[in-house]
């Protein structure tokens, strides 16, 4: 018999009968069908058992969405704490595959490893006396607030490009994870890129008790960066410095602008900073900025451009993880905007290279948030969810993975959470722009707080016109059946064809709490959304 025993969790799983259990002996808490998905799992290790055979001897036959499926992996992943999807592999258009970790246990050692939970009891205890004697410090809220500014580019002109914003943004999200201050999210920071602005101000505007700016220059062979460190309260430089490497040393610059940056702001010294980043892909790195920067435009011609330089990275750095990210979030956009079809067939493909984006570097917040809007695409909700999170645990100050996240929250009926997703990203990026408000008040008619909704809808300075759908949802809530009238005219404008029967295959499926569709259909009605 052979017993698999998982560290993140310190699970055991019994490879005969695919019992799960904790320290203690404990069976963990799963459905039926979760269980039994696990047991045909757990005993054909390294084998890909397809879709139909899951169908077959989970649910004997019997028709049923590949959701089912799909919510039970999820919930085996979250018991064994295989976030990184290394245990339970995905393969592409067939099914899954259990890759046991690399060592097992005999039965006999498994009463030791009750031990270690006498001793978490005795020091949960003793926490517990703690608490009730020495009164908490709440030491995170008074955590010191950094703001990373875009590098100015003194490149000669020739050679000027997206160098800047991507050594500023691997700074913010390496100094994101240190729990000893917060960073502010580049969405807020980089808006004082046109506007020169005395460091004072900054910090009043962001709540930032620190700036860090600088410059880097690029002359073709080698990469020069300096920065400064500025008090905000005083306008003080606590630290300059400059660093000159080649160029395919940039994150090595980047993290030693980290670990210099974080022993002053956190007053603690880094001295093995991880690395965060895969080999190489620097060439990528940098065409994934050029793909973004054309993608502000949105347009066909743009799109073409963009994914073609995502696909030049697949091809020429293929152990890179930018190129696959890169090209499964474009594949995405198109099947959203019906460039290519059919969505299914696109979505295969976006979901394939997420998960080689996946393996090639799982410490990248990018491949989970990639891999999660794939997921959260295909109405794969729950996993969806649990990508996300791992998301902003490697990255808290990407409010973009936050806003991301309220949406299957809010299908999956969870809107407190989606909720309180949109306020940690509103903590982080001070200066939100509109899709944080529009979220959160779809979030709000989700949990029936339409007053709220509408003052966060109204609070947007540049609505785009889809979002008048959710406006008009809030009116009708409050009874302004004229003024929801007149917004779903605003969206019928700019998408004519649209009723609701395009409603129904396009949204209505994503919504899971029962009722919940019908109610959202009912809404769109009675605000003028034609039958189709």
């Amino acid at each position: 018999m052979k017993i698999y025993e998982f560290e993140t969790t310190d699970c055991t799983l019994d490879g005969t009968d695919g019992a799960l259990r904790t320290p203690t002996g404990a069976l963990v808490d799963l459905r039926p069908q979760t269980r039994e998905v696990l047991r045909l799992l757990a005993m054909s290790p390294n084998r890909t058992i397809e879709k139909a055979e899951f169908a077959e001897q989970v649910w004997e036959g019997r028709t049923v969405g590949t959701d089912s499926l799909v919510q039970c992996i999820a919930e085996i992943r979250g018991a064994l704490g295989d976030t990184d999807r290394k245990v339970i592999q995905t393969v592409p258009r067939k099914g899954y595959r259990f890759v046991p970790p690399s060592t097992a246990v005999s039965p006999a050692e498994t009463p030791k490893r009750i031990l270690p939970l006498l001793l978490a009891v005795v020091l949960l205890c003793a926490g517990v006396l703690g608490m009730a004697f020495y009164p908490e410090d709440n030491s995170h809220a008074r955590a010191p607030v950094l703001a990373v500014l875009p590098l100015e580019d003194l490149s000669p002109e020739p050679l000027q490009g997206y160098l800047s914003d991507a050594l500023a943004e691997g700074i913010i999200t390496e100094l994101a994870r240190f729990p000893q201050f917060r960073v502010v999210a580049r969405n807020s920071s980089f808006q004082f890129r046109e506007t020169p602005t005395d460091v004072r101000e900054i910090g009043r505007v962001l709540g930032a008790g620190y700036v860090l700016e600088g410059s880097q220059q690029y002359d073709g062979q080698r990469l020069r960066v300096t920065i400064q460190l500025i008090e905000t309260g005083t306008g003080a430089h606590i630290l300059s410095d400059q660093y000159e490497r080649d160029l395919d040393d940039l994150f090595v610059v980047q993290n030693e602008i980290v670990r210099h940056v974080a022993s002053v702001v956190g007053e603690t010294v880094m001295i093995d900073l991880p690395d965060r980043t895969g080999a190489g892909g620097v060439d990528s790195l940098l065409r994934g900025m050029q793909a973004r920067k054309l993608m502000s435009q949105l347009s066909r011609e743009h799109w073409e451009q963009a994914i073609a330089l995502e696909r030049t990275s697949i091809r020429e750095e293929p152990e890179s993880e930018w190129g696959y990210i890169g090209t499964s979030l474009m594949l995405g956009t198109a099947s959203h905007m019906g460039w290519m079809t059919p969505m299914e067939d696109v979505l295969d493909e976006a979901e394939e290279l997420a998960e080689i984006a996946m393996r090639k570097n799982p410490r990248n917040y990018m491949s989970h948030y990639t891999l999660a809007r794939v997921l959260s695409r295909r109405g794969h909700h729950v996993e969806a969810i649990e990508h996300y999170k791992r998301a902003a645990e490697l990255n808290p100050s990407d409010s973009l993975v936050l806003i991301a996240m309220s949406i299957p929250l809010v299908y999956e009926g969870r809107a407190d959470e989606g909720i309180e997703a949109l306020e940690r990203a509103k903590r982080v990026d001070p200066l939100h722009g509109d899709w944080l408000r529009w979220q959160m008040g779809w979030s709000y008619w989700q949990s029936g707080d339409c007053e709220a909704g509408l003052e966060a809808m109204l609070s947007m300075s540049s609505p785009p016109p889809p979002s008048n759908k959710a406006l008009a949802a809030l009116l009708i809530c409050l009874g302004r059946t004229d003024e929801a009238r007149d917004a779903m005219a605003r969206f019928l404008a700019v998408e004519p064809g649209h009723t609701l029967k395009v409603e129904v295959t396009r949204i209505a499926p994503n919504w899971k709490p029962e009722g919940t569709a019908e109610r959202w259909l009912d809404v769109m009605r009675e605000a003028g959304m034609p039958e189709g």
